[in-house]
């Protein structure tokens, strides 16, 4: 990417984990989910970039997402700054925080963490080819998508013109498949991508322009913000006060000049399981899938598992997905309509609708083994060199068994080193800590008795993740 002026990539993390369902969940949206092997689409956003000096990474993430957007970074040996939000308002506000944090002549260069694009060398060209119109004509710059089926889960973006460079006519919200049809017919619309180029000067005026009010209070948040190092976190407070809405509505929609760059590479937003579905059938060597399934005249039929056993027998045209405690059965064309699914599973108030029986943390995960009124029970798992807070519970004691490696532990103001087989009980309202100072993982079964097992009855004195 070469251009003049200074790139800040930004990256929007976002998502609430519903489209891929039950894969992806509200702690675990599907950017950071190695679908292929030893790879995610968060990790494959960043990789493809061809950054120089004049370019710095920007992420805008959930702040309780944080720490799996660093663990990707990590594995690829990048870095980035991060602006974290305490609550999501959508992609319009978090665009806006990106335009605040850079300086005026910085270029823009937005995209989700949650795409996938095949060809990066003509990904990176695009990038060049619209930073130069944005930097020239001061206007924003979209990517659309040349489509290649009348699909009608994305928006589209007519536009006219010919070369590399389009004027976009107007944006359409998803169409049914009878105007999709026409579209394609018509041949100058193409897919909205959610990708963007734009100064952040041009940036800024567009809000100043097109939502005040929203600008008001995004400029009230911005200057009412915490920094610690590399994170600038945005209070819930403030992020409360500002409307959700999406940068098309708010902003693309009420510009009057705005250029578009057709991309013609392999692209999706990974938006169902049916596109995923034909993106993993189509890269069966990468798939990360175990091979647990048999189908007997079975036709048409994907099957995804991430370890139960499946046997298809005489059914078609179905996707079947098996993850962790929930599986789901969708006749296929019909994913859309998992997200109703889950809205009616939520209003049952089944937990699996919303969290996974495990969840990563900064330190390394957790999973659930046992949950009844009086007593719950989990296997932890502390990575090399990581640390609990120093907590206290108000409504639970703790029994802890190592079952791996060699446990630090702080119990009030006495610290004890415990080797597999070993055992302590944590008292109601002691202060404690679980580390790990050693080269491989550390493995402990925590059994809680008490009245109450929620998260929030953690009491954090002192945390090595400012949480």
């Amino acid at each position: 990417m070469e251009t003049s002026s200074a790139l800040t990539v930004v990256i929007l993390s976002g998502g609430s984990g519903s489209r891929l369902w039950p894969s992806s969940r509200a702690s675990l949206p599907k950017q950071f989910i190695e679908f292929q092997k030893e790879t995610t689409l968060f990790g494959n956003t960043v990789n493809r970039l061809n950054t120089t000096q004049n370019t710095q990474i920007i992420i805008v993430s959930n702040k309780a997402h944080n720490f799996l957007c660093r663990r990707e970074l990590k594995k690829l040996g990048r870095g980035a700054s991060y602006i974290l939000e305490e609550v999501g308002r959508n992609t319009a506000p978090a665009i806006l925080m990106a335009a605040l944090n850079a300086t005026e002549d910085d270029l823009l260069v937005i995209m989700p963490a949650d795409h996938w694009i095949e060809d990066s060398s003509a990904f990176n060209q695009i990038i060049q080819t619209a930073s130069k119109i944005a930097a020239s004509e001061d206007c924003w710059v979209t990517f659309g998508i040349k489509p290649t089926e009348p699909q009608t889960g994305y928006g589209y973006i007519q536009a006219i013109g010919k070369g590399e460079k389009r004027a976009v006519v107007s944006f359409t919200e998803k169409p049914d498949l009878k105007t999709a049809n026409s579209y394609l017919a018509e041949g100058n619309y193409y897919w909205n991508s959610g990708i963007f180029v734009v100064s952040a000067q041009k940036c800024i005026k567009s809000f100043t322009q097109h939502q005040p009010e929203l600008y008001k209070a995004a400029v009230t948040c911005w200057e009412n913000k915490d920094i610690n190092n590399d994170e600038i976190t945005l209070r819930k407070t403030h992020l409360d006060k500002i409307p959700s809405i999406s940068v098309d509505y708010a902003i693309l929609e009420k510009e009057a000049n705005i250029a578009m760059v057709p991309f013609e590479g392999h692209w999706s937003d990974v938006g169902s399981w049916d596109s995923l579905s034909k993106l993993l059938e189509a890269d069966k060597t990468n798939s990360s899938s175990p091979d647990n399934s048999i189908q007997i005249d079975t036709k048409n039929t994907f099957i995804q598992s991430s370890s139960r056993t499946i046997a298809a027998v005489g059914v078609e045209d179905l996707i079947i997905v098996d993850d962790d405690n929930a599986t789901l059965v969708v006749q296929k064309g019909k994913s859309e309509k998992v997200k109703d699914a889950l809205e009616m599973l939520k209003a049952l108030n089944i937990p699996a609708a919303r969290e996974h029986s495990f969840e990563y943390r900064p330190w390394g995960m957790f999973e659930n083994l046992l949950d009844s009124a009086i007593c719950k029970v989990k296997r932890l798992t502390v990575n090399s060199g990581q640390h609990l807070s120093l907590q206290y519970h108000h409504k639970r004691s703790e029994h802890w068994v190592v079952v791996q490696g060699k446990a630090t532990v702080q119990l009030e103001k006495e610290r004890l080193y415990l080797e597999p087989g070993q055992s302590i009980d944590i008292p109601l309202g002691a202060q404690h800590a679980l580390g790990n100072d050693t080269d491989e993982d550390v493995i402990v079964i925590e059994i809680q008795m008490g009245s109450y097992f929620g998260e929030d009855d953690i009491v954090r004195v002192s945390d090595p993740y400012n949480r």
